[in-house]
């Protein structure tokens, strides 16, 4: 069994494999190595907490990029895996709740560190890398409008029906036509991605389950039949 979702706006969701310095200039790739440093995070440790000056490169693991509301309270953003970029990002960060935003690591997480002002200054020494700045600025915003135009014009089940589809697709792995997935989110989490109240994704959880559509605990989920959930997400 398989399901294509090429083509699918809500492929904009995540970037795969994204290898941001790639292709460097052998004159450039001292600057580089000079100025970021590898760093592994367990799971659940605290990457940053508001603005640090600093920008992230996702190497492995998984990252949860959270907000905090007016009540203090944590609301889960957006969750990355490998080749995302995040933390202080040049154009689209200058503003107040750059300081209200925190980064956890949701499994053993390594990223490459590059403070910003010598990230901006790399991209003047290679412009090659603002183009590719520029398309994961150009693909981050389709992700977010694609969220939006979910929010106004699907209802809660459409919408978690095709979360669920790429949280199998781009976090999982796929064996004889299903998915496995480590459990990085709980429902609570999934209901801010989605707009929805836990309970209510409980209850569609739960129902989606006796339909034997998935299986899942505390550790894993698994995906049986991901193409009833594109027809549950048209």
């Amino acid at each position: 069994m398989s399901v294509n979702t090429t083509g699918d706006d809500l492929k904009i969701w995540y970037i795969k494999h994204y290898d941001f310095f790639s292709g460097l200039d052998s004159k450039i790739k001292p600057y580089v190595k000079e100025r970021t440093s590898m760093c592994t995070y367990q799971q659940g440790e605290t990457i940053y907490i508001g603005s640090d000056e600093s920008i992230y490169l996702l190497k492995e693991g998984n990252v949860k990029i959270s907000r905090l509301s007016s009540k203090g309270e944590e609301m889960i953003q957006d969750l990355l895996h490998p080749g995302e970029i995040f933390g202080t990002l040049p154009l689209i960060e200058n503003n107040q709740e750059t300081h209200t935003e925190f980064a956890r690591a949701a499994t053993n997480t390594t990223v490459c560190i590059i403070y910003r002002k010598d990230f901006e200054q790399l991209i003047r020494m290679h412009p090659k890398l603002n183009q590719k700045l520029t398309r994961w600025y150009g693909i981050r915003m389709r992700r977010f409008e694609q969220r939006m135009n979910d929010l106004i014009f699907k209802d809660v089940k459409k919408r978690l029906a095709g979360f669920l589809i790429h949280y199998a697709v781009d976090f999982g792995k796929e064996k004889n036509g299903e998915y496995e997935v480590k459990a990085l989110l709980t429902h609570e989490e999934i209901g801010m991605l989605v707009g929805a109240a836990r309970q209510t994704v409980t209850t569609m959880l739960n129902e989606m389950r006796e339909e034997n559509l998935m299986e899942f605990d505390r550790k894993r989920w698994t995906f049986k039949n991901l193409n009833a959930l594109k027809v549950l997400a048209e």
